[in-house]
């Protein structure tokens, strides 16, 4: 499991990322906190605290690209979280799954993408004769949503009177914290001297 984020703590939902995106994103957030404070210590003026919107906006983008999407594994229905939209699909809607480039889920009425998790990927390995030779390196992020997939039960899979549907929606918060953020480092970038 070392190159997968699975919260089993959780009885609903359960959430899937990969954590390698974590672990980015963590560091990148400790670089931009120490670079927000130095900076705000060094130069406690409007030029400096707009200055500070720049390390802001990576933290800010480090976070809507790698920390916030994901996918949540619901009793009845899969969500997709990427950065700007999110998407829920009911269990019983899904007629499969693409692996080859990353986490595609197919439904009647098309394929839907999840950012956050990449697909399997290969790796070199010794077989018996210690020979090196290119395998299908396992995403246990990946899956795990198969195997959940795999192991619905017919109560999961109902949808009496066909009420559940395809839902998507724009992700609005983290569009408009990215942009404010954005806007903040350009002001920043604005004022530099030079």
């Amino acid at each position: 499991m070392a190159n997968s984020e699975i919260d089993r703590n959780q009885a609903e939902p359960r959430i899937v990322r990969t954590t390698g995106s974590t672990a980015l994103f963590f560091v990148v957030a400790g670089l931009c906190t120490l670079g927000i404070a130095s900076i705000v210590i060094g130069d406690f003026t409007l030029r400096g605290l707009a200055a500070a919107g720049i390390p802001l906006a990576v933290g800010t983008l480090v976070f809507g690209f790698y920390r916030y999407p994901r996918v949540e594994l619901h009793r009845q229905q899969l969500v997709l979280v990427n950065p700007l939209q999110t998407v829920t699909i009911p269990w019983n809607l899904v007629d499969g799954f693409e692996t080859h480039f990353g986490l595609s889920v197919r439904t009647h009425e098309k394929r839907f993408s999840s950012w956050p998790l990449a697909g399997k990927g290969k790796k070199w390995e010794k077989d018996e004769n210690d020979m090196r030779r290119l395998v299908e390196n396992p995403s246990p992020a990946v899956d795990a949503v198969l195997d959940r997939y795999a192991g619905l039960s017919d109560e999961e899979l109902a949808n009496p009177g066909g009420k559940r549907t395809i839902e998507t929606r724009w992700n609005l918060g983290i569009i408009v914290a990215g942009l404010l953020a954005a806007a903040w480092a350009v002001v920043g970038i604005a004022t530099l001297p030079g």
